[in-house]
């Protein structure tokens, strides 16, 4: 899977950089798309950056708190060392993006379409992909304790080595997805855990997931 999944494509320079939040909410107020920019080292709480468009574009050391990308549009983009916890990016477009060694903690991507995206050595516990599309998706060396994943629909999702432990998976097909280096205690699934087949586990994963249908395994 990881081979497939195409990742951004950044300008060798920035044409332009920028450290000062003013400027990106210019850039919101006079709806124009943000390309080809470095933005680094700001530090936000609670802005609207909603309906906003990323092409082309490194977040670096960046802290954005409890801020509104609602509705935005991210291309060819770079989150690298931020902060975005409790920021909503609800029904939004992901494409060709990369989140890397960054938190965001309780982030919300509810409804949104993700294509093509990476999320790697990053604490998203409780982050809430609750109804969107992800397709070509990989989450490695993550924390996603206590995430939401319900009701989503999923193509070429790679799992490695990520904390998975309370997470739900409720009404989400887990087939194809190989969970065997990762973490999958107490899951949330609906009564009959239909999500589980066709999931690739390890024996005792098995033997953890056999306790949701009733099942005791007995041991020699």
């Amino acid at each position: 899977m990881a081979g497939k999944i195409l990742t951004p494509i950044l300008q060798g320079e920035m044409e332009w950089i920028l450290e000062d939040e003013v400027q990106l909410y210019n850039r919101k107020d006079e709806e124009e798309t943000v390309k080809d920019a470095l933005i680094r080292n700001l530090r936000i709480e609670e802005g609207d950056f909603s309906s906003m468009r990323f092409s082309a574009v490194l977040f670096e050391n960046c802290i954005f708190q409890d801020c509104n990308f609602e509705k935005g549009e991210f291309t060819d983009v770079i989150f690298q060392s931020c902060d975005i916890s409790n920021c909503s990016f609800e029904n939004s477009y992901f494409n060709r993006t990369l989140f890397r060694s960054s938190k965001g903690m309780g982030a919300k991507f509810c409804g949104s379409t993700m294509l093509h995206t990476s999320v790697e050595s990053c604490n998203f516990n409780y982050a809430n992909f609750d109804s969107s599309k992800l397709e070509h998706i990989r989450f490695f060396e993550t924390q996603l304790q206590g995430g939401s994943l319900s009701q989503c629909r999923c193509k070429a999702v790679e799992w490695s080595r990520v904390n998975l432990e309370h997470a739900s998976f409720f009404q989400t097909p887990m087939a194809g997805m190989d969970f065997t280096d990762s973490t999958i205690h107490s899951l949330v699934l609906s009564d009959n855990c239909h999500e589980l087949r066709g999931a690739v586990v390890d024996l005792y994963q098995a033997a953890e997931l056999a306790k949701y249908l009733g099942i005791v395994i007995k041991s020699e």
